[in-house]
């Protein structure tokens, strides 16, 4: 197997070329490249982990993100099989693998950043005050001294909201494939939205406990002298910061001054996507009922497309019902499915109807009559044979009319009363003769036999001896027939004259032609016939019908949940609904962008979009709950704001992702290189879409002064004292330097002499205030020299 892998490309000669082949290999193959195609996603994963040790400058929190991650998915899989008690795991859940990572970077980005942002404003606070005096005030009667507990905990007051929003709206997406019907996707969206939620709960205590403990053990141990590698990672960190600081600066000046024409644009394009989504060519369903496993080139790709040129190829069933839609029409048996829907291998129960009964005579004649009208039908297919088993009442009409005595028969039996019997025919005479009489059908070379026809049980008093009977292999006779066995089901069966087909639509006819013709009859029969039901060919018609129906709740679910968590945290209807509508945008964008690529609407592609839904709503939230968060009330200051410190960690989040999916690309089975082509699609739709289009909106028709702005009911806060002061943050007088305090502090000396402090957009007074509340008009100082001996462990 392992070399067929790496020769199958040089299948050619001078003279002869294979291009295709079929060794019956297929998901032995596809297994085997599923699990060494692992090393691709960890590729993409090392390549987000690298940026994150770049974008903090810190190995250790790197190590400990990877491992937040890591064990998010462990967790989430303990759940998954332990608390949900699921036992199927399809392949589709190596996609949350790759969702993870990205997710769990944009955390990490933003909890560090918001971490850097207290760093410098406490600082900068601590050197401001100590300019006032020449004298250092001693610690514990500083009340501007501060903890590593109320730093802390004031980061976690903002990143864990923000956090939180963004994994509640995107578990809530994968939440909703459960709607669907079709086992992979339910359990893709349960496994992907616990991987979410579990990986939420590390990133607000995991990750806020691994900067504690760097802060604690690093702090003190950082020696004025750097080592070449620290210098080598500051001088890199400094000249992506100065980039990240230029394209912040042109994307903000682009939108503030071109704002109209970037609504005008992207109003266009999505009407454009809208129109290829639902018109023309559409999200259409697929019409190959094999699901592709590699690509197209792959030898076995080609020659199941070449499958049916060749007569040896074709099925069985072709050549004995001429390729034709069968029809069943089934009594007996409720269609109830009370099975594990998490478990394709779990079937249910068989529930009986206990109403159901054709031995008397109402139902005899109607059986007849449904069987002629059947006949008269346009999409009956008239079938030629000496003896059929499609409807059973009229083989056992001709057998109940025989005689009694057959003078050709040398015993002179007495076949009383199964023969010369007037139909209808008594109900207890009904019972005795109609096993008689399917047993006779079976001794016959000429009775063709199949699914139909109706099925027996022992009667309750008859069951042991007739379990016995069978085990021995006996054959029924009028004797161990005779009131033993009881129908307690039935099925008729018929051949259309409708071919079987691929294509959703004609399936669709037919099923529909069917079902209403079979409803109407069934209005007219008698009560203990009128739970029946019709049934074909029609798998690959339900996998197509499933998927058209059930992604459209999928979405309309993800997006409602999305418009309730906006609301809920902005308390603004204005920017919900502008949130709303540009995440409706990129949905339709990236749809729009895989039709054109050829995607069509199978199992992978429904994940896909459910995918997109949690993925691109993330942006959007963080530029709508900053913007309603901002410290100027007025619509254009308050878009400046929000640009100026949200561009930077959503590119990171954007870029990183959409790199590791196009690493992906490079894998040889279909299922990875689409996740990477819609990671890639996805992630630069979502973010041109939340940057460009939403930003603009909001800066041309954004809320401002408190119009539409709801509000919470206030709530008497109590005053609780401040106590343990374990870890403490002293003042120093000494002049600034741009020595770090942690590799995470590596952007605290840029913040803090900023013009304005980055999280004042986590306020909503109307004054510019710091983090801590305290009003701040005065131009941020420069940090102290010795701040890496800034914290102190007090005894």
């Amino acid at each position: 197997m392992a070399s067929f892998v790496f020769i199958y490309s040089d299948l050619s000669n001078e003279l002869v070329e294979v291009i295709g082949m079929d060794l019956g290999l297929e998901k032995e193959l596809f297994s085997e490249l599923l699990l060494t195609d692992v090393w691709l996603v960890s590729l993409g994963g090392l390549f987000v982990m690298a940026c994150v040790w770049l974008y903090t400058g810190s190995a250790f929190i790197t190590v400990m993100s990877s491992c937040a991650i890591c064990f998010s998915l462990g967790l989430a899989y303990f759940v998954y099989t332990l608390v949900f008690e699921f036992t199927f795991f399809p392949y589709m859940n190596l996609l949350a693998v790759v969702v993870i990572i990205g997710i769990g970077a944009d955390d990490v980005f933003l909890f560090l950043k918001i971490w850097q942002c207290v760093l410098a404003e406490r600082f900068s606070k601590s050197s401001t005050l100590n300019t006032q005096s020449t004298l250092p005030t001693p610690l514990e009667h500083n009340e501007h001294t501060e903890t590593l507990e109320n730093l802390m905990a004031l980061t976690m007051r903002h990143a864990a909201a923000s956090m939180f929003v963004t994994s509640v709206t995107t578990a809530g997406a994968f939440y909703a494939s459960y709607s669907s019907s079709i086992t992979a996707i339910k359990c893709f969206g349960i496994f992907a939205g616990t991987v979410v939620v579990t990986n939420y709960l590390l990133m607000i205590t995991w990750l806020p406990a691994s900067v504690s403990i760097m802060e604690r053990l690093f702090a003190s141990r950082m020696s004025c002298q750097q080592h070449l590698a620290q210098k080598l990672i500051n001088a890199c960190k400094k000249s992506i910061n100065r980039f990240c600081e230029l394209f912040e600066e042109r994307i903000t000046h682009c939108i503030i001054n071109y704002a109209f024409l970037w609504l005008i644009l992207f109003a266009i394009l999505g009407a454009a996507s809208a129109i290829i989504v639902f018109w023309y060519p559409g999200l259409q369903l697929p019409e190959k009922q094999y699901f592709q496993l590699f690509v197209s080139h792959h030898p076995f790709e080609v020659y199941t497309k070449l499958r049916h040129q060749f007569w040896f190829e074709k099925p069985m069933k072709e050549y004995e019902k001429y390729n034709n839609m069968s029809m069943r029409f089934v009594w007996g048996v409720e269609a109830v499915d009370d099975g594990d829907y998490t478990n394709p291998s779990s079937y249910g129960n068989l529930h009986y109807d206990n109403n159901f009964n054709i031995s008397s005579e109402a139902s005899q004649i109607w059986l007849r009559n449904f069987c002629q009208n059947m006949r008269q039908q346009p999409f009956h297919q008239a079938t030629f044979s000496f003896l059929l088993s499609n409807c059973f009442i009229e083989n056992f009409i001709r057998f109940m009319g025989r005689r009694c005595i057959d003078d050709m028969d040398t015993t002179r039996t007495d076949l009383t009363p199964c023969c010369d019997a007037q139909f209808p025919f008594e109900p207890h005479i009904f019972e005795l003769c109609l096993p008689q009489c399917i047993s006779n059908l079976f001794e016959t070379r000429f009775y063709r036999p199949g699914k139909a026809g109706p099925k027996f049980a022992a009667a309750p008093n008859h069951l042991e001896q007739y379990l016995e009977s069978n085990s021995s292999n006996e054959i029924l006779s009028l004797e161990t027939t005779s009131a033993q066995l009881i129908v307690k089901a039935l099925v008729i069966e018929f051949d259309s004259n409708v071919s079987h087909s691929a294509v959703y639509t004609n399936t669709k006819l037919f099923y529909e032609s069917v079902e209403s013709w079979f409803q109407q009859q069934l209005s007219t029969a008698p009560m203990e016939l009128r739970g029946g039901w019709f049934i074909s060919n029609l798998d690959f018609f339900n996998v197509q019908d499933s998927l058209s129906n059930d992604t459209i709740v999928a979405i309309a679910l993800a997006m409602a949940a999305s418009l309730v968590v906006l609301l809920c945290f902005t308390l603004n209807f204005l920017i919900s609904i502008y949130a709303v509508i540009t995440v409706s945008l990129t949905i339709f964008n990236t749809v729009a962008v895989l039709i054109l690529l050829g995607w069509k609407l199978n199992v992978l592609e429904s994940i896909a979009v459910s995918t997109a839904i949690g993925l691109a709503v993330d942006f959007s939230l963080h530029y709508g709950i900053h913007y309603r968060l901002a410290p100027s009330k007025e619509r254009v200051a308050a878009t400046e704001f929000v640009l100026s410190r949200i561009i930077g960690p959503t590119v990171m989040a954007a870029a990183t992702t959409a790199f590791a999916g196009g690493i992906m690309m490079a894998s040889n089975i279909l299922p990875y290189i689409q996740i990477g082509i819609f990671l890639v699609v996805v992630m630069v739709t979502s973010w041109l879409y939340a940057t460009f289009f939403l930003m603009s909106l909001l800066k041309v028709a954004g809320p401002q002064y408190g119009f539409m702005q709801l509000g919470w009911p206030k709530w008497r806060k109590r005053r609780t004292t401040k106590a343990n002061k374990f870890y403490e943050r002293k003042p120093s007088q000494i002049i600034a330097s741009e020595q770090l305090l942690t590799p995470t502090s590596s952007a605290i000396v840029e913040m803090a002499n900023s013009e304005t402090h980055e999280l004042e957009s986590l306020n909503s007074s109307s004054q510019i205030k710091t983090i801590s509340g305290t009003e701040s008009g005065h131009t941020l100082p420069a940090l102290p020299v010795d701040f890496e001996h800034s914290f102190q462990t007090v005894h």
